[in-house]
């Protein structure tokens, strides 16, 4: 098994959506890294970048840790997109860079470490930080229990930058004829649960309404009776950190879909986040007995705008509550920001 960790970074101190110290907050994130957790395991950490980082920035983030390694990759739109039809900025403020980074983790990056030999890869983001211990192998952990995604938090993704999506994944399901494993779990079915459907016996109304959980399930494979995609909870996995197993998402299905997504331009046109669509794959395609939520770390994940925390927050591990970092970012910035 051949695992890394991975990161997508810009060599700037200040990035243009948040005019945030990117070079300096990746340093701390890997430094973290490796204080908390690959001192031990030694695991290749591969940093992706446009071209940002020279030699000197590699060695200066590099520190002599020889398992950091750096990949300059180009980022273009896909040639079967219009470019006319993509905004330069969506909404006025999320730049194209943004929707890069999307498209990366949504669809790219499984096929580009494939190529280089990887089995499995962990995701940090640059404001991505562990604060506590980790003193088991994530990867070998993973597999020890049968596990082929992992996740510390999820969040509730706001609602603006998901127009559209679940009703195409509706559209793609139906038209494929695929039984989602729990994606359909996701929606409040308890208000949509049609009149046609009623009708055909219609005492059943009442009953359904007050037993929908024991019907879920069948709901879920009657391919007639699909919730409407405005119910979709948005519920997902906040996949700034994540570990998985690349041969999940090379399967043909989950690549069909993936693909799918891509060449409807979600990621440029919409700016429907690789979040979004890494849960939604995981949902349809893989068992539920195969993903797991870590809780046993701290772990800071952060949207912090002129002071203010925008996003995220801290992520309090089991037994993590009087750690000093902990305490002082909540008493600087309060509780998680999480739903919208």
């Amino acid at each position: 098994m051949k695992s890394c960790i991975v990161y997508l970074a810009q060599n700037t101190a200040k990035d243009p959506l948040y005019g945030r110290d990117s070079r300096s907050m990746l340093e701390k994130s890997i430094d973290l890294l490796f204080l908390n957790y690959n001192n031990k395991f030694n695991h290749d950490v591969l940093v992706f970048h446009e071209g940002d980082f020279d030699k000197n920035s590699q060695e200066e983030i590099r520190k002599g840790r020889n398992e950091i390694q750096f990949h300059e990759l180009s980022f273009a739109i896909p040639s079967f997109l219009n470019p006319q039809e993509i905004p330069e900025k969506w909404d006025g403020v999320y730049g194209i860079g943004q929707r890069h980074m999307a498209r990366f983790y949504s669809y790219s990056i499984f096929q580009i470490l494939d190529d280089l030999g990887y089995d499995w890869f962990m995701r940090m983001d640059d404001d991505s930080f562990l604060h506590s211990k980790i003193n088991y192998n994530l990867f070998d952990y993973m597999v020890s229990k049968g596990y082929d995604y992992g996740y510390r938090a999820m969040l509730k993704e706001p609602l603006r930058p998901t127009f559209g999506f679940s009703e195409m994944v509706l559209a793609y399901l139906k038209a494929e004829r695929i039984k989602p494993v729990s994606f359909l779990q996701n929606f409040n079915l308890s208000l949509e649960l049609n009149n046609e459907y009623f009708s055909f016996k219609g005492r059943i109304k009442k009953w359904l309404t007050n037993a929908i959980d024991r019907l879920a399930e069948k709901l879920n494979h009657d391919l007639n009776n699909w919730p409407a995609a405005t119910e979709w909870n948005r519920q997902t996995y906040y996949n700034n950190f994540l570990v998985t197993r690349i041969g999940f998402w090379k399967q043909p299905e989950v690549q069909s879909f993936l693909g799918f997504i891509d060449r409807v331009g979600g990621s440029y046109k919409y700016r429907w986040s690789d979040h979004i669509v890494q849960t939604v794959a995981v949902q349809i395609f893989m068992s539920e007995k195969r993903v797991h939520c870590f809780e046993d770390w701290t772990y800071e994940h952060a949207t912090i705008k002129k002071g203010k925390l925008e996003w995220g927050g801290m992520f309090v591990g089991l037994g993590d509550q009087d750690l000093t970092v902990v305490k002082e970012f909540q008493e600087k910035h309060g509780k998680l920001i999480a739903n919208q």
